[in-house]
């Protein structure tokens, strides 16, 4: 995908079918991530409920509790950087832009708010001499510029 890509939608009832898709599709994430989580109770407590060690575990309920826990990690990894969700402010029903640097969405006001951040770096990075720190402020500004 092209670097600084924005979807903006004008139309209200495109934007509602916009949003609404987007709920469809989080309740969703939700609904899986729950079903991982009730799986990870079941294996982590006894059948009156007490949580069980690990030395109390079989190697394959081990393995698969942390197959669940990676399962649920990449499951957020990939909401957080969907177009569904800015990745700054974690609101939804707005328009967003990408930015490949980060591989990630930002909604249109966040975005503006980091771009404005980025050229106030850029001004007083000018002042100060290199630094391993200004180098990185630098290459992060330049993304949103």
């Amino acid at each position: 995908m092209r670097d600084k890509r924005a979807i903006i939608i004008k139309n209200p009832r495109l934007q509602k079918i916009r949003n609404n898709l987007r709920d469809v599709i989080i309740q969703a994430y939700h609904i899986q991530w729950k079903t991982m989580f009730d799986e990870m109770q079941k294996i982590s407590r006894d059948r009156h409920g007490k949580p069980r060690s690990v030395r109390s575990m079989e190697v394959d309920e081990i393995k698969f509790y942390r197959l669940l826990q990676e399962q649920q990690k990449e499951m957020s990894s990939l909401l957080d950087r969907s177009i569904l969700i800015c990745i700054t402010c974690g609101k939804g029903h707005r328009d967003m832009v990408y930015n490949k640097a980060y591989d990630a969405w930002y909604c249109t006001e966040c975005y503006g708010m980091e771009r404005l951040s980025a050229q106030e770096r850029v001004k007083v990075k000018r002042q100060r001499t290199k630094s391993h720190e200004g180098e990185a402020i630098q290459s992060h500004s330049k993304t949103f510029l």
